[in-house]
Formats: structure tokens, sequence, C-alpha cells
């Protein structure tokens, strides 16, 4: 049975976040063996929530959920550009 579209994304996001940072690099700041992290993307456990925490925040990616209940994941810049977007809105600094 394939995994749900959205761990495909999910877990596509981590990958492209850790290529882009390096695996030994990333490893290294949450505590870990780079194979643990390979581990864990194989679904062979690997990592504690803990470290996916510490994951989540080396990567700075935070998950958010959206009013219809669906979960999406988008790195905390974007999330604080949105606000900042939707304040202005309301406070009517938009035109």
């Amino acid at each position: 049975m394939n995994p749900p579209s959205s761990d495909i994304k999910i877990q596509s996001l981590f990958l492209r976040a850790i290529a882009h940072k390096g695996q030994r690099k990333t490893a290294e700041e949450i505590g870990v063996h780079e194979s643990a992290l390979s581990r864990w993307f194989a679904g062979d456990g690997g990592l504690k929530f803990e470290q996916v925490c510490r994951l989540m925040a080396a990567l700075d990616i935070q998950p958010e959920y959206l009013g219809d209940g669906e979960v999406t994941t988008i790195k905390a810049d974007v999330l604080v550009s949105l606000k900042r977007l939707v304040k202005a809105a309301m406070d009517g600094e938009l035109s």
C-alpha cells in the first residue's frame, strides 16, 4: 500500500531541506549519526520525537493547521510573511 500523498509531500519537503543543508551537517545539528536520518526516511525508526522536533527546527520547518483540518508544512519565514500580510490587510494598510 502506498503512503498518502500528504505524507509524500512532507517527506519530500524534509528531503529537499536536508539536501540543501547537507545530511552530515543536519545530523550533527540534531545530535544523531547520518545513518539515523537515513533509517528514519526509510521507515525503520531512527529518530525519537525530540530528535524530529530538533530536525524541524534545524531545517526551519513548522507544522501549521489550515481551517479545514488539513495539515500542511511550511517554512517559518513564509509563515511570518503571511502573518504580516494578513495583519496589514486587516489594518487597512493594503489597497
